[in-house]
């Protein structure tokens, strides 16, 4: 199984690949980040040596970029964790949101269909989703 993780240099995309890494040693898993104020290479550096762990450093929203690399690999499924996030930072920038949240998630979508990748997991937060109730 191979696997591609979009900001899974980021918080939680990051806690995703060492538990992937953890319960299925044998899947490959390609981490696709941008390093923006959210990814932080030094959070993977446990798993940088090991041979079922690739670091690519691509921007969601590169169209050529993201294609190469499905190309590439062939990943049998998607996780996108990549996203601008924080309302504040919204408000500041939106354009910035526009462009990833939709574009980059546009781009990823249309790559497993080019590329026939029949799954696709959409990962955001209670900002996207709102809030679950915690009784």
């Amino acid at each position: 199984m191979k696997i591609i993780v979009t900001g899974g240099a980021g918080f939680i995309g990051s806690n995703f690949v060492f538990h992937m890494l953890n319960k299925h040693p044998d899947y490959d898993i390609i981490c696709l980040d941008k390093l923006t104020y959210a990814g932080n290479l030094s959070t993977l550096a446990s798993v940088m040596d090991n041979p079922h762990f690739k670091f690519v450093k691509i921007d969601i929203c590169d169209r050529e970029g993201v294609y190469k690399l499905f190309e590439e690999e062939h990943p049998d499924i998607v996780v996108n964790f990549a996203a601008e996030s924080h309302v504040d930072r919204s408000i500041e920038n939106p354009e910035i949101f526009l462009q990833t949240n939709i574009i980059g998630t546009a781009t990823l979508m249309d790559a497993c269909r080019k590329y026939g990748i029949k799954r696709y997991h959409q990962v955001s937060t209670d900002e996207v989703y709102g809030d679950l109730p915690l009784d």
